[in-house]
């Protein structure tokens, strides 16, 4: 189940300010009370932004992701320590680079931007339906103007013969 940061927020914001436990609230969404306590500790040190669009996309530069991955693989800090402290709001985020630094090593580094947000699968689904269509509309529209050019040619090859 996909939960979306402002979800995050909205739990968060119902564990701190309405003093809903973290089993009612894991029962509630779905998910795993430590996964509750994630999104607490990062409000907590990030504050409210962290959650919101506000926070923006981050561009996560190859030095970066080495210093991070050194820190985990040193092994003095948590995945979810390192995140909550760089601001991720998912711990798999660390476990990702960890996973593509231990089987292609640092070149498989590279600088990236993060996720604005994840698509559901039917929104994903729609998309790949539209970009489909999309094409297929461009690859007409060409089709359509090539054959135009040609019908114009052939008018004119024809009325150059007729006046002969």
């Amino acid at each position: 189940m996909l939960i979306t940061r402002e979800t995050k927020l909205e739990i968060v914001k119902k564990h701190l300010e309405e003093g809903v436990t973290l089993k009612e609230l894991s029962e509630e969404y779905g998910i795993h009370s430590s996964n509750i306590k994630f999104y607490v500790a990062l409000y907590r040190k990030h504050g409210e932004s962290v959650f919101t669009n506000e926070y923006g996309l981050k561009t996560y530069t190859r030095e970066f992701k080495l210093k991070t991955i050194k820190r985990y693989i040193n092994g003095n800090e948590s995945m979810r320590a390192i995140s909550v402290d760089l601001g991720l709001t998912d711990p798999g985020i660390v476990r990702d680079w960890v996973k593509k630094y231990r089987q292609g090593g640092e070149d498989a580094i590279q600088t990236t931007t993060g996720k604005k947000n994840y698509l559901l699968h039917e929104d994903r689904q729609n998309k790949i339906a539209s970009d489909e269509l999309k094409e297929r509309i461009k690859y007409l529209e060409a089709e359509n103007e090539y054959l135009k050019k040609s019908y114009s040619l052939i008018l004119e090859r024809n009325r150059q013969t007729k006046k002969k």
